[in-house]
């Protein structure tokens, strides 16, 4: 169900690329970008498997060295995911992903007007020796980049895992305030049925207008108080991997512990 038009226009390969790259703090992010370390932070997902893990960030930048024009031409991008896992000792870790993410063709049936497939994309990644590939579509966003509904498929090749799902996302992983009822929760209910999802199927949050422990409106159980102060003591590794492995990515890191140590 790609996404035809934003902001009063059809949506073209630069706009598609620039609602990835959302709010962080980058030449490529488009006007009303909140110039963040991250592009997007999950709210909910349709897939447990896959949008459980908790403090979800999504960091969207250009690959190609010429970001101007590569953002022009809707050219490729790299997408690192950093969310935090419990290990089965109980530790909380970071973990991060790395993808390359290129525009693809839909079918004839799919695209916009104009033979449009922009805001399809496919994410590859090769990671501990299993390719995964994924494809995602841009569904709905708003025109204030108060939220984006992105879905997926994909599939782990040696792994034999296929899964597909939609995710709600913000720049701060809270529901979007214009989103709570009326008219913007109206249209965020008819982008997730548009991937064939139901508001009660969504993992991650509570009722938008319900209240939380603390009475705090819209319970999140992504991004939790415990969480948060786990975070400030724990940073996330927000930095941009860029054109390198997310294998070779961990080596350099683990050599930089290894030299921070050895200080």
């Amino acid at each position: 169900p790609l996404m035809q038009q934003w902001r009063g226009k059809p949506l073209d390969a630069k706009a598609a690329a620039k609602i990835f790259v959302g709010h962080l703090d980058h030449a490529a992010a488009p006007e009303g970008s909140q110039k963040l370390p991250w592009s997007w932070k999950i709210v909910c997902g349709a897939n447990p498997a896959y949008d459980a893990f908790p403090q979800q960030h999504q960091i969207f930048y250009p690959a190609g060295a010429g970001e101007s024009d590569e953002m022009a031409q809707g050219g490729s991008l790299w997408y690192d995911p950093v969310f935090l896992v419990e290990t089965v000792d109980g530790r909380k870790v970071w973990c991060k992903r790395h993808y390359r993410c290129t525009p693809r063709r839909v079918a004839p049936e799919l695209r916009a007007p104009g033979d449009s497939s922009a805001g399809a994309w496919t994410l590859s990644t090769l990671d501990n020796g299993i390719v995964s590939l994924e494809h995602w579509t841009t569904v709905d966003v708003a025109d204030d980049l108060s939220w984006a509904i992105l879905a997926y498929s994909g599939a782990a090749r040696r792994a034999g895992q296929s899964y597909q799902g939609a995710l709600l996302c913000s720049a701060d992983g809270s529901w979007p305030t214009t989103a709570r009822e009326g008219e913007g929760l109206a249209r965020i209910e008819a982008a997730l049925k548009r991937c064939g999802l139901e508001m009660w199927e969504l993992y991650g949050h509570g009722p938008p207008t319900e209240r939380g422990p603390a009475g705090e409106i819209g319970r999140s159980f992504m991004w939790t108080r415990e969480g948060a102060e786990w975070a400030l003591a724990n940073p996330p590794p927000l930095g941009r991997i860029g054109d390198v492995t997310v294998s070779n990515w961990r080596r350099l890191e683990r050599e930089k512990e290894r030299e921070k140590v050895a200080s």
